[in-house]
């Protein structure tokens, strides 16, 4: 991606701008300290993600709006009303009854996967679309607390939160760019556009 975003997070990221250009260092992550939230943030940002961290209120805001002029969308589709704030302090508008009327959309998810740079999200938080459905601009927006190591830690956490029902379908979402997405002939996650927010935990409690 050209904008200011893209060539911020190919900074942060240490991976190269394109296919062509040659990879530098690996570098430190702003606001990241803990093992398994490098080894995440890294493999996402291999796989041509894009992430940005949140420290304060503020930096959520300032970075949806960037995240906003980056694509070009002044409309996101947000099902989960525990966003909108957010979404209406940065100046954009939120849809939550109708997808069609959006072509990039935001949820919260369930985890975020160190080992392969996957995130994972059910059906419960894309109001019952199926991955195909999903518009090709999906921004992510995660608690610090969701980052674990494992698939099987992941699948814990879903079962945790659904303890009473269990969800219909669980989708993984992942850079266009990640290995798996590249060698399949046919994957919804092929020409997504996937912004992940880290956010720490305590924001949460300010919604």
């Amino acid at each position: 991606m050209a904008g200011w975003i893209g060539k911020f997070l190919t900074v942060l990221s240490g991976s190269p701008q394109s296919a062509g250009d040659e990879a530098s260092e690996p570098q430190t992550f702003a606001g990241i300290t803990d093992p398994v939230d490098l080894a995440f943030v890294r493999k996402f940002t291999q796989s041509s993600g894009l992430f940005l961290y949140c420290g304060s209120v503020d930096e959520v805001v300032e970075n949806l709006k960037a995240v906003g002029a980056e694509t070009g969308q002044s409309q996101f589709f947000v099902p989960e009303k525990s966003l909108h704030a957010w979404f209406a302090q940065a100046g954009l508008q939120v849809i939550y009854d109708n997808p069609l009327e959006a072509d990039a959309m935001a949820t919260t998810c369930h985890a975020a996967v160190a080992q392969t740079g996957g995130i994972m999200i059910t059906d419960a938080q894309t109001q019952g679309l199926k991955f195909a459905q999903l518009p090709a601009i999906h921004l992510v927006v995660a608690r610090v607390s969701q980052v674990v190591n494992s698939l099987s830690d992941g699948m814990s956490a879903i079962n945790k939160f659904h303890r009473e029902q269990r969800p219909l379908s669980i989708i993984t979402l992942k850079g266009k760019r990640d290995e798996a997405v590249l060698q399949a002939k046919v994957d919804p996650n092929k020409g997504r556009e996937l912004y992940f927010f880290l956010v720490e935990d305590h924001l949460f409690t300010d919604l």
